[in-house]
């Protein structure tokens, strides 16, 4: 979802709410959106702030409409509209028809009054954070993304873009997950996550995945991570 987790969370907690300490956040998180939250739960710590994560997946929005009755649809249950009128700001992960993923910001306002909602859609966050991440990386750095080299660092001198087809990416992704809790996933699910993504940063409006015009293709598949490693510094200059 995220190529910078921690400049998303820095734009969201500095920008989008202007995070002050002793601020509380409410964050509500979709299962997608686990990196990202927690990036924006770390920078609000650091900021002095206190986080409270709630997690919302995606398929009970879609039931609260199909199932609610109209008296719930016209206004926000009491317990969470009390929750939000408590907190100092409020991030949503939603999911949006246009985008695979969004932001809904609730901002309170000094009289604790709870404001209207603010959506962000993922180009709108995107076109915010190309300044901020050429910023993070001045000077000599190495920058991983999907549209590093032809959007956030265009002019780079040096430029790679990493292939491998489905089925390699879905074992890859399936032997992450079971180090890091034993995921019961099937590869068929993975595979459909992996294809929706790919689609999603091909088809957007701001920066689709794409290779640049320069950039040297390396294909991975069936490749050790130093195989790939010494073919990419076969191709840098030597000092």
């Amino acid at each position: 979802m995220t190529q910078d987790p921690d400049a998303h969370a820095a734009l969201l907690c500095d920008w989008c709410i202007g995070v002050r300490e002793n601020d509380q956040v409410l964050v509500g998180m979709t299962l997608q959106s686990v990196p990202l939250v927690r990036a924006i739960h770390n920078a609000l710590l650091e900021r002095g702030a206190w986080p409270l994560i709630r997690l919302a997946p995606g398929e009970l929005a879609l039931d609260f409409f199909r199932h609610a009755r109209d008296s719930q649809l016209d206004g926000f249950a009491p317990i969470e509209l009390a929750e939000a009128q408590a907190a100092d700001g409020v991030i949503s992960f939603i999911t949006m028809p246009e985008a695979s993923w969004g932001y809904s910001l609730t901002i309170t306002g000094e009289d604790g009054r709870y404001a209207p909602r603010v959506t962000l859609s993922g180009a709108d966050v995107r076109r915010l954070l190309v300044e901020s991440q050429r910023r993070s990386a001045s000077g000599d750095a190495v920058v991983l993304g999907r549209d590093i080299g032809t959007v956030i660092f265009p002019d780079a001198e040096v430029k790679f873009f990493f292939t491998a087809p489905a089925a390699e990416r879905v074992a890859r992704r399936r032997r992450e997950l079971d180090r890091a809790r034993g995921s019961a996933t099937p590869d068929a699910v993975l595979e459909q996550e992996i294809e929706a993504r790919d689609r999603a940063d091909l088809e957007r409006e701001v920066a689709p995945l794409r290779a640049a015009s320069d950039a040297i293709i390396v294909a991975t598949e069936g490749k050790s991570v130093h195989q790939v490693f010494d073919e990419v510094m076969a191709h840098l200059p030597k000092h």
